[in-house]
């Protein structure tokens, strides 16, 4: 929101001579953020309004024109300058800018007479650009040439006051609560509050000189609950035409575009009371009838902007008779449009849902100035005030128009009014001051609440435009915010505080973290959105439950219209967007929730936490003497079982597994009571071709939620045993079907108490193995914290491994 402090004068007198910066901070302090002060004046300086009295061609060049124009000399004396120019859009008795010599353009340009093909030229005729005005600022005809001023403009004015330059304007930062504060109204009673003044609201007078309204007019509600009030006003006998300078600088300096005098006023009452309004050509309105009401089904309308808007039916629109004429707050219709030959003017002023005209706004890609209002709430007691304020200008533009007698006006369930009863000492409290009751209700009934006070109690009644203020806390704010929160002095509240300490999966989830970062991987963080062909791209089955996604109802982008179900495709979109940027040594992870459709209706989504990571690239960097290495299978083994060390997690097995997106033949799943707690593997080379990522490229995932479940060993201290070990090597033929993983676990089960590790050092197949059979050699470790072991006490041990081996057709080589 944009306020003019000239424009804001009109209302509630400000002090142009005191720093406008200090104004600001105060209104800041206050809870209305200025985020910017602007000033108005791009620098112009000798630039005046001057006559053209007189035009002819110039001599010696074609494309120049050479213009006598009615001045004033900087003493005001009338003078006559010649002025030299291509432009193409001057006729005589127009009023134009006219640059003096030693004048100063809005880019710092510094203008001086001078000849043009031997003729002298006393300075320059201005465009809008010279002038430091955006061209989105004026309508295209004003944009292109130099800029014509109207008609009735005095000769001899400095331009800086024609076109309102010499003013300050506020650019606030609102937030959403502070509808109110959407006007200049709004605006002004926070002014006056601040300066120990009293706002004056316009005076408003209709004068209804046209025939009764009653059946020309028809205003009907079909959908209540998108539209609480209708309001509508007829206006005959207008003549389409461009503002007065005063009300084209106001809205220009309120970021706006003038358009044409009807448009203009809807646009003024907008801003200075805070209802925006529509004005529809009356003669093409079908039925001369307006209905609030739910978009058809595949309806579709033309707006303003010329674009065909196809419609769904959660959209309000406004309709005639016949086809809808307007998308309700956000933009009126093509054919409806007011034009150059409109002479009869139906005027709207509504009340609409907030959050239906922020999903339909939003939906269509139409934020606008009247939308953002309608989001934030619109005072539905205004919108009487609104269209009588609007046709009132338009008198005033028109003096020829007639006003119809009477208002169309649909309110079926008018708003209460609130009241909040409450206690200066509770309001006290809440505060932590000690402010006397008189000053508090010194301070409401300034903000324009009725106060009654009586038997200790207080009775406030809440101003119609206040709708953010319902309970006492909202009371106790607003008294804080105008006595000053720099007056209410710092103290410390009492409170039993308790150490807080992080939950198991928190703490689970640190260990995690702090685990993959020490092995060397990147933690990032992605959107907990999932692109609607990830799991396509994954080549997960149809069917598969994680196709069961959480439907996000405003989704920031169509692409992305679920809650992910895995972590997998954030991780390779991350892997992506590195390997574009050159990156292709990634060892990255993320930690996560992924979300699971709610079982039923009144259930929330399940939540389930993972932890997922990438590795790809180099695992080290190249060195003089070693050659850089590529990341294989085992260093993703390696920092997963690093992870279920710190973990604690001893009891898992490690077995084949199913998912799709892994190499069938490189990959593997970690499971604990038949529960997968962990996968890992190389990604499947059609998953990369998907993801248009080269060379090896291996992930890996954690289930969080599933570790939490499991039974993990508990930290146990034991002395170091000051004895040697004794080892021995085994070198066992097994056939192909017994995995590794056995072969272990057969060693651990009958290596006895004196077992210390036991670990594979070669694998071999070929020459003198039978097909079928491969060749493991372990290293196999035993240690005493009783004495030095001989080869005698681990005799026993061996023989009762190599026993239960052959039971799996395992022997010794």
């Amino acid at each position: 929101m944009k306020a003019s402090l000239t424009w804001m004068n009109e209302y509630v007198p400000v002090d142009m001579n005191r720093p406008a910066q200090e104004l600001a901070d105060e209104l800041t302090q206050a809870g209305i953020p200025v985020e910017e002060v602007e000033t108005v004046d791009p620098g112009l300086k000798k630039i005046f309004t001057g006559k053209i009295t007189e035009i002819t061609k110039h001599p010696d060049a074609d494309k120049l024109q050479v213009c006598q124009v009615a001045c004033l000399d900087t003493d005001g004396t009338p003078i006559t300058k010649q002025i030299i120019t291509a432009a193409t859009n001057v006729r005589v008795g127009q009023i134009v800018p006219v640059a003096y010599h030693k004048s100063r353009l809005a880019d710092g340009t510094e203008i001086k007479k001078g000849k043009l093909r031997g003729l002298p030229s006393e300075g320059m005729f201005c465009s809008v650009a010279e002038l430091g005005i955006s061209k989105e600022l004026v309508v295209p005809e004003e944009a292109e040439g130099i800029y014509i001023l109207p008609a009735d403009t005095p000769i001899g004015m400095d331009i800086r006051d024609v076109l309102m330059m010499n003013d300050t304007v506020y650019e606030f930062e609102l937030t959403p609560n502070r509808a109110d504060c959407f006007s200049m109204v709004g605006l002004s009673r926070e002014f006056a509050v601040l300066t120990n003044q009293k706002a004056v609201l316009p005076e408003i007078t209709v004068d209804e000189n046209g025939e009764a309204i009653d059946g020309k007019v028809q205003v009907t509600i079909a959908d209540g609950d998108l539209c609480s009030r209708f309001a509508a006003r007829l206006v005959t006998g207008v003549t389409v035409a461009p503002s007065p300078m005063w009300l084209q600088n106001r809205l220009r300096n309120s970021g706006i575009r003038p358009i044409n005098n009807v448009v203009d006023v809807t646009n003024y009452v907008m801003l200075e009371l805070g209802q925006p309004m529509h004005a529809y050509d009356y003669a093409h309105v079908k039925g001369h009838s307006l209905t609030a009401r739910r978009a058809n089904e595949g309806e579709v309308l033309k707006t303003l902007d010329g674009t065909d808007r196809e419609l769904t039916t959660d959209m309000l629109v406004i309709a005639d008779e016949q086809r809808a004429v307007g998308v309700a707050g956000v933009m009126g219709g093509y054919d409806s449009e007011v034009t150059n030959t409109t002479t009869d003017v139906l005027l709207e002023a509504a009340v609409f849902n907030g959050a239906s005209i922020r999903r339909t706004a939003r939906a269509l890609g139409m934020r606008s100035e009247a939308s953002g209002r309608f989001e934030r709430g619109v005072n539905p007691e205004y919108s009487i005030m609104a269209i009588n304020r609007a046709a009132q200008l338009l008198q005033q533009l028109c003096p020829d128009a007639k006003i119809a007698k009477g208002i169309v006006d649909v309110y079926p369930n008018p708003a209460a009014p609130t009241t909040v009863t409450t206690t200066a000492d509770a309001i006290n409290a809440y505060l932590g001051t000690d402010i006397d009751e008189q000053r508090m209700v010194d301070i409401l009934t300034t903000l324009s609440f009725d106060v009654t006070c009586g038997n200790g109690s207080m009775v406030i009644g809440v101003p119609s435009w206040r709708g953010d203020v319902t309970v006492m806390p909202d009371i106790a704010e607003e008294v804080a915010r105008i006595y000053g929160y720099d007056n209410i002095k710092v103290t410390t509240p009492w409170a039993a505080l308790n150490s807080g300490v992080l939950s198991e999966r928190k703490q689970m989830t640190k260990t995690i973290a702090h685990t993959l970062a020490n092995n060397g991987l990147s933690e990032m963080i992605t959107f907990s959105f999932m692109h609607k062909d990830s799991l396509a791209k994954l080549m997960i089955p149809e069917g598969d439950a994680r196709y069961k996604a959480v439907q996000i109802l405003n989704p920031i982008s169509e692409e992305y219209p679920v809650m992910r179900t895995t972590l997998v495709p954030s991780i390779l979109d991350a892997a992506v967007r590195n390997r574009a940027q050159k990156n292709h040594d990634i060892w990255a992870f993320e930690t996560a929730a992924v979300y699971e459709e709610a079982v039923d209706k009144d259930s929330l989504p399940t939540e389930r936490y993972m932890a997922a990571g990438f590795m790809t690239g180099r695992a080290d960097e190249a060195q003089w003497s070693v050659a850089a290495r590529q990341t294989d299978f085992y260093d993703v083994k390696g920092v997963v079982e690093a992870v279920l060390v710190a973990l604690r997690v001893e009891n898992y097995t490690l077995t084949t597994t199913d998912e799709p997106y892994y190499h069938p033949g490189v990959s593997a799943a970690y499971k604990v009571d038949g529960v997968t707690i962990a996968t890992l593997g190389e990604l499947h080379p059609q998953v990369a071709k998907n993801y248009d990522l080269e060379g090896k490229c291996y992930l890996f995932e954690i289930n969080i939620s599933a570790l939490l479940e499991t039974v993990r060993s508990q930290l146990q201290y034991t002395p170091i045993s000051k004895f040697p070990g004794i080892t021995r090597d085994l070198a066992i033929v097994a056939p192909k079907s017994v995995s590794a993983e056995t072969i272990q676990q057969i060693i651990v089960a009958n290596g006895g108490d004196k077992l210390e590790s036991a670990y594979v050092f070669d694998v071999y197949e070929g020459e003198h193995i039978a097909e079928g059979f491969r060749s493991l050699a372990y290293t196999i470790g035993f240690r005493s914290t009783e004495g030095t072991l001989t080869d005698a006490d681990v005799d026993e041990p061996i023989q009762a491994i190599i026993n239960a081996l052959a039971e799996k057709d395992c022997k010794l080589r």
